[in-house]
C-alpha cells in the first residue's frame, strides 16, 4: 500500500479507490485500475483522479433545499406520520390482531427508536447504557427486545436504496404543489439534498411519535356533546316526542295554551370524511399493502404475500421506480434483463440484501454461464405479479401506462416440468448420506472434514426426513414440536400452517408417518428435547431472522457443498427438492402403491372432483407400510 491517499496495489498493479458518500444509492466505493506497475506513474495519475473527484463531489453538494422547502418537507413528514399513527392505533383498538400490551410495547419501542436515531444518528445502536436507563424506568425485557429489533429495521430501511427512493418521491410530492419546478428534486438530488431530506424525515417522525401520546380521539366527546344538546333543546327523536305527547294527553288536565319558542339546535363541527377518501396512493409498496390486505385474498398463503413484497422491492432496487403510475414498458423490459443476469442463487445469502444491484450483477459476470439467470418460471412469476399490480391499480383508477404488454416479456420454458429437476437414484442417495454430516465431522463449523462429531441439527435431519417421506424443504425444516403426534399408535408429524410458515396449498396439509430408521436414529428424542426446552421449532437454529429468509436458507450452503463433494461436482444439478422427486418416482415404480396413496403421502391434489370430494384419507397403518417401502439410506 502507498502512503498517498486512495492509492492501493492489487497484486503488482496499482489501483485508485475512493469511498462514496453512504447516502447515495449504489456502490459504497468507486475503484479504477491504473493499469501500471510503476509507483511513480500511479502517483501522478492518482493525484489527478483525486483532484477531479474532489471537484465532482463539490459540484454534487450544491443545490441544497431552501429553508422554506425544508419547513414544507418537515411539516409534511409530521402530518403523514401522525396520520399513520392514528390509523394504526384505530385498527389496533377496533380490530385487534394482538394484545393491548403488545401494541403498547410496539408504540413505546417506535417512539424510543426514533428518539435515539434523532439524538445520535443512524450509526449508533441501542447502547447498554440506554438499555439500563430504560429498564430502570420500567421497560420490560419484551419491550427492550422489540426496541432493538425496530431500531435495526428503521435504520436499515432509511439507508436502503428503496428507502432513499421512497423518501425522494415523498419529498417531491410535498414540494410540488407550491414549487413544481424546484430544481433540487427535478432530477437525481445531490448528496447534501438527500442528507437534508433525511435529517428532517428523522426529526419529523421522532417529533410525531413524541407528540402521539397527547392525541385523543374526539369522537366520544362529539357524541356526548351532541346528545346533551338534543336533551337541552328538547329536540328528541320523533318517536320519543310522540310518546311524550300521548302520555301528556291522557294524564294532564286542560290548561291554557302555551306558546313555546323553538330553541335552535347548536351545530357541532363533526368532521366529515377526509378529502382524499377516494384517492389511492400510487406508491408501489402501498399498493402491495392494499392487495395483501384485501378480504377476497385472505386465502392467499403468507409465502405468496412475501413473494409479492420481495418482487416489488427488487424492481425498485433495480429501476429506482417507486410508483405504479411511473412504470413503463421499458422499465419492465430492463427489469426482465436484470433477472436474466442475476446469479441463479440470488437471495440465498443474507449479504445480498446489503449489496447494490450493480455489485450483484458485477459478481455474476465472474460466474459460469449455468449459474447465471433466474429460471424462466421465476421470471414469469415476477411478470405475473406485475400483472396483478397493474390490474389493481386500474381498478383504483390510478393512471397506469396503456402501452405495457407483459406478454411480450415472458420467457419461454425450455423444459417440461418433469425434466426441470433430476431425481436422486438410490445409489445417489446412499453416496450423499456417506458424507461427514452423517458419519462424523471435525467440528460444528467444519462439517465437511471427517471426525467423530455427529451433530443432529436441521442439516442432519432435514434431508433424512425428505428421503423417508418426500416432503418439501420448508414443510420439514419449519415443523414445530406440537406438529408431532401419534395416530393409532403410530408416530407421525402433521404438515400444516404454524407460527413460522404456511404450507403451499390446501392439499399440502397432511399427516406423514415417521420411518422406523428415523426413530432408531433418535428423531423423537430430538423433538422431546425441543419440547422440553419450550422451543417453537424443532430446528430453532434455522429460524429466519427477517421477512425474506426461509428455514432452508441456513442449510443451503452446507447441503449444496455436501452434494458437490459426494457426487463429484453434482453434474445433474441435484438439490433438496430432488429428494421429493426421488420418493415420488420410487413409489410410482412400485405397483403395489396406488396413485391415491402416493398423493396422500406427498400432498398432491386429486386428479378430479371425485378424488377431491369423495375419497377418504389413507389409514395411517397403510401409510406406514408405504413409507417403509423406501430403501434405507445407510
Amino acid at each position: 500500500m502507498s502512503s498517498q491517499r486512495h492509492l492501493f496495489r492489487r497484486g503488482s498493479v496499482w489501483t485508485w479507490r475512493r469511498r462514496i458518500w453512504c447516502g447515495l444509492p449504489g456502490s459504497s466505493h468507486t475503484q479504477i485500475s491504473l493499469r501500471t506497475t510503476s509507483l511513480v506513474i500511479a502517483r501522478v495519475v492518482a493525484s489527478r483522479l483525486t483532484y477531479e473527484s474532489d471537484r465532482m463531489y463539490d459540484a454534487l453538494a450544491s443545490g441544497d433545499l431552501s429553508p422554506a422547502d425544508c419547513k414544507s418537507w418537515l411539516e409534511s413528514v409530521v402530518r403523514a406520520e401522525l396520520a399513520a399513527i392514528t390509523q394504526t392505533r384505530t385498527i389496533a383498538r377496533l380490530d385487534p390482531a394482538a394484545s393491548a400490551e403488545t401494541d403498547r410495547h410496539a408504540d413505546w419501542a417506535q417512539a424510543q427508536a426514533w428518539r435515539l436515531i434523532a439524538e445520535r444518528g443512524l450509526g449508533a445502536s441501542v447502547a447498554p447504557a440506554d438499555a439500563e436507563t430504560l429498564r430502570g424506568a420500567g421497560a420490560s425485557a419484551e419491550a427492550m427486545a422489540t426496541l432493538e429489533r425496530l431500531h435495526a429495521r428503521i435504520v436499515s430501511e432509511i439507508l436502503a436504496p428503496a428507502g432513499v427512493a421512497t423518501m425522494i418521491a415523498a419529498a417531491r410530492a410535498a414540494l410540488a404543489p407550491t414549487q413544481p419546478d424546484k430544481a433540487p428534486l427535478l432530477d437525481a438530488p445531490s448528496y447534501m439534498t438527500i442528507l437534508q431530506l433525511r435529517k428532517f424525515l428523522i426529526a419529523g417522525r421522532a417529533a410525531a411519535w413524541d407528540a402521539a401520546d397527547q392525541m385523543t380521539d374526539p369522537t366520544q366527546n362529539w357524541a356526548n356533546d351532541f346528545a346533551r344538546s338534543l336533551v337541552a333543546s328538547q329536540q328528541l327523536p320523533e318517536c320519543f316526542v310522540t310518546a311524550r305527547a300521548e302520555a301528556a294527553a291522557h294524564t294532564s288536565p286542560p290548561s291554557s295554551e302555551v306558546v313555546s319558542t323553538p330553541v335552535a339546535s347548536p351545530v357541532f363541527p363533526i368532521a366529515g370524511p377526509p378529502p382524499d377518501k377516494f384517492t389511492f396512493d400510487p406508491d408501489l409498496l402501498a399498493l402491495v399493502g392494499r392487495i395483501n390486505s384485501e378480504p377476497d385474498r385472505a386465502h392467499i398463503k403468507e409465502d405468496s404475500r412475501k413473494q409479492l413484497i420481495a418482487g416489488v422491492k427488487l424492481f425498485m432496487r433495480a429501476t429506482g421506480i417507486t410508483r405504479i403510475t411511473d412504470v413503463e414498458q421499458q422499465h419492465l423490459k430492463y427489469f426482465k434483463g436484470v433477472l436474466q443476469r442475476l446469479p441463479r442463487h440470488y437471495g440465498k445469502s443474507p449479504k445480498d440484501a446489503a449489496r447494490s444491484i450493480d455489485e450483484i450483477l458485477a459478481r455474476a459476470d465472474d460466474l459460469p454461464e449455468d449459474e447465471v439467470g433466474l429460471a424462466p418460471r421465476t421470471i414469469n412469476g415476477h411478470l405475473d405479479r406485475f400483472d396483478l399490480l397493474l390490474r389493481t391499480a386500474k381498478s383504483e383508477n390510478l393512471k397506469v401506462s396503456d402501452s405495457i404488454e407483459l406478454g411480450l416479456l415472458r420467457v419461454p420454458e425450455t423444459k417440461r416440468d418433469r425434466d426441470k429437476r433430476e431425481p436422486f437414484t438410490v445409489d445417489d442417495i446412499r453416496k450423499v448420506f456417506r458424507h461427514t454430516v452423517w458419519t462424523g465431522c471435525h467440528r460444528a463449523d467444519r462439517r465437511h472434514l471427517p471426525g467423530s462429531l455427529v451433530l443432529q441439527d436441521g442439516l442432519y435431519w432435514g434431508p433424512l426426513m425428505a428421503a423417508y417421506g418426500g416432503a418439501r424443504r420448508e414443510e420439514i425444516l419449519g415443523l414445530a414440536p406440537e406438529d408431532f403426534c401419534e395416530i393409532d399408535g403410530i408416530p407421525c408429524y402433521h404438515i400444516r400452517d404454524n407460527a413460522h410458515r404456511t404450507v403451499k396449498t390446501l392439499s399440502s396439509e397432511r399427516l406423514v408417518p415417521i420411518h422406523p430408521h428415523l426413530i432408531e436414529l433418535g428423531l423423537l428424542d430430538h423433538v422431546a428435547e425441543r419440547r422440553k426446552a419450550r422451543e417453537t421449532a424443532i430446528f430453532p437454529e434455522l429460524k429466519p431472522t427477517n421477512d425474506t429468509e426461509t428455514f432452508g436458507d441456513k442449510i443451503f450452503y452446507n447441503w449444496d457443498r455436501a452434494l458437490d463433494i459426494q457426487l463429484d461436482g453434482n453434474p445433474k444439478g441435484l438439490c433438496f427438492h430432488s429428494l421429493r422427486h426421488y420418493v415420488i418416482g420410487f413409489l410410482k415404480g412400485d405397483k403395489t402403491v396406488s396413485e391415491k396413496e402416493r398423493r396422500d403421502l406427498v400432498g398432491h391434489v386429486g386428479t378430479d372432483a371425485h378424488d377431491e370430494n369423495y375419497d377418504t384419507p389413507t389409514r395411517m397403518w397403510e401409510m406406514l407400510q408405504i413409507v417403509m417401502r423406501l430403501p434405507r439410506v445407510f
